[in-house]
């Protein structure tokens, strides 16, 4: 059954729920085996505001705190205006001596056995801890929900969504809409959407490059894991045009510029590259791409059925206006809803060059010169 639950989601063009499906050992503990198992060791936690931004609450504009699970707890006793989330921690570089948690999590029953704890991420927050709405442009996502429900905001690739690369970190296209307070009138012209409510034992599969908001509504952990695809191999050819655009504009900005575009994860990397080394970033991206680029998905496409697999429906326009009018009346007078923060003029010479539809335009002309040099090439050869 492991190879069918692998070509279907190798198959799939729309997100998918297993229902109750993770027997995992993990989604039997509750919050005091959490505490037993990590003892006091600190966890660096995002904290935010359960509050209206007009914004989405960018990493660069949340704190961050040091604090052992125990303390974690008790926060989320305490019902406080705020919220923490342990977000994107990859377990290969956390909880090393919890090997009892590590050993629980295996992917063999998506038909991915050689993925395992040392792939996965780990994400532990509070009631209204949140991910801002973004594309991964690699891989393709299963995660497992392991305590609580978290709820997953869902629109395929082609929603236009207000794309953005402020703030810049490889492999995610943010979106300027902000779905935890959101304003009404922003998301004119918005459907397709997706909702789905992960609960413990549950699991769900985010196709390639599927926009989504992710929001706790309980104390919540889940594990997730990307599973690598060919077309990889022109995302990362694009990431590094970006990637090499960002780091020469940035080069000579000042400090509180640099803030705003650069997420806090990408200043060491972005600030230490030097034109040559982001150039030949690109040269082999492109270079490993042209040698890949007819590779497909090795699939075999079945159509069994199994019980436990939904697809997500499509949210109807007065249920998606619904559930933007229930995030917005969480936080009560919005008085501020016209303000907007003044960004340099840079910043929008940059969303226009780092647009993704531009990269794509660049990266075609590229790739499309690399076929051609090497038709040339092979003609000259044979003629000789």
């Amino acid at each position: 059954m492991e190879q069918q639950i692998k070509d279907l989601i190798l198959s799939s063009k729309e997100p998918l729920v297993f229902k109750n499906y993770i027997n995992w050992g993990l989604v039997t503990w509750g919050l005091p085996d959490w505490r037993n198992m990590l003892k006091n060791e600190e966890l660096l936690f995002r904290c935010g505001t359960k509050s209206f931004t007009q914004e989405p609450q960018w990493e660069r504009t949340t704190g961050t705190k040091n604090a052992p699970f125990e303390e974690f707890i008790s926060f989320t006793e305490s019902a406080p205006n705020g919220w923490m989330y342990f977000d994107y921690k990859y377990l290969k570089d956390c909880f090393k001596t919890s090997k009892e948690l590590k050993k629980e999590i295996n992917w063999g029953l998506f038909g991915f056995p050689e993925l395992s704890s040392e792939d996965s991420t780990i994400w532990i927050g509070s009631q209204g801890a949140h991910t801002p709405c973004h594309i991964d442009t690699y891989g393709c996502n299963i995660v497992a929900q392991i305590h609580g429900r978290k709820q997953w905001i869902l629109f395929p690739p082609g929603e236009d969504l207000k794309p953005t690369r402020i703030p810049y970190e490889e492999s995610s296209i943010y979106s300027k809409l902000n779905f935890f307070s959101p304003t009404i009138a922003d998301f004119n012209g918005v459907g397709n959407c997706r909702r789905v409510v992960l609960e413990p034992g549950d699991a769900l599969f985010v196709p390639h490059k599927w926009w989504h908001y992710v929001e706790n509504l309980d104390t919540a952990i889940s594990v997730n894991v990307w599973v690598p695809l060919p077309e990889d191999h022109e995302e990362r050819f694009k990431e590094a045009l970006v990637q090499f655009f960002i780091t020469q504009v940035t080069q000579n900005l000042d400090f509180e510029t640099k803030k705003v575009i650069l997420n806090p994860n990408s200043d060491q990397e972005i600030g230490s590259m030097t034109l040559d080394v982001a150039l030949d970033v690109v040269n082999k991206c492109k270079d490993i791409f042209s040698k890949t680029r007819t590779e497909k998905r090795p699939i075999s496409v079945r159509n069994e059925s199994f019980t436990f697999v939904d697809k997500i429906p499509v949210l109807s326009s007065q249920d998606f206006n619904k559930f933007l009018e229930n995030q917005k009346s969480r936080f009560g007078n919005t008085k501020n809803e016209t303000e907007k923060r003044n960004f340099p003029e840079i910043i929008n010479l940059i969303e226009a060059f780092s647009h993704p539809e531009i990269i794509s335009l660049v990266g075609k002309k590229l790739s499309n010169q690399v076929a051609y040099d090497f038709f040339k090439l092979h003609k000259n050869l044979n003629s000789e």
